[in-house]
């Protein structure tokens, strides 16, 4: 799988003998909580919502065809933001980092439906959690997972990705926001301003 442009800023920034002590913590966000909750044909929710798929052509890596490539399903990510968050509470953030790799993988360029908990099931595998289909099939973390939800959008967050970056332990800083997607140079930046 190809790295996201955040972790390609990283390693930037290693190369070239820079700190980028990054910490990533991924919440849970919902671009349309009344998706159906088997997910939904990529082609059709798109028409129903925007009228076409057009604005996905403006998504870094899809004009070259290396992301985005076999998006066929619109997911409901409900269960997926419930096993993100379970990585991360059985492996930190790198493991959650991986989890939302993994995922985000199957959705876009294997064209997995990650609505489906069989899928979800494979990838708990994959990033090697043990007892994640016990707790993707009960009611664990869908408490939790949709609160934050609600609460990014309480923030006024509308749409993904938005990255809230902070220097940690600075609790007087104010944070710096990227909204969208980013070039590594945007995420390098930052990290050399919270790092100085």
């Amino acid at each position: 799988m190809a790295k996201d442009n955040l972790d390609e800023a990283i390693d930037q920034l290693k190369s070239a003998g820079q700190p980028a002590d990054v910490v990533i913590n991924w919440h849970s966000f919902f671009i349309d909580p009344n998706t159906k909750a088997d997910g939904e044909d990529y082609k059709a929710y798109n028409r129903r919502r925007w009228g076409s798929d057009g604005w996905t052509n403006s998504l870094p890596g899809k004009r070259d065809g290396s992301k985005f490539a076999n998006w066929k399903v619109w997911p409901n990510t409900l269960h997926a933001s419930r096993l993100i968050r379970l990585a991360g509470e059985r492996g930190g953030w790198k493991l959650q980092h991986k989890a939302k790799g993994v995922v985000f993988r199957m959705i876009y360029e294997d064209g997995r439906n990650v609505s489906d908990l069989a899928t979800l099931e494979e990838a708990a595998l994959e990033l090697g959690i043990e007892g994640a289909s016990e707790y993707l099939r009960s009611e664990e973390g869908k408490k939790e997972v949709m609160i934050e939800a609600r609460e990014g959008s309480r923030m006024g967050i509308s749409g993904v990705p938005f990255f809230i970056c902070t220097r940690e332990g600075d609790e007087s800083g104010k944070p710096t926001c990227l909204s969208g997607a980013q070039p590594p140079k945007a995420f390098a930046k930052v990290i050399k301003q919270l790092s100085a």
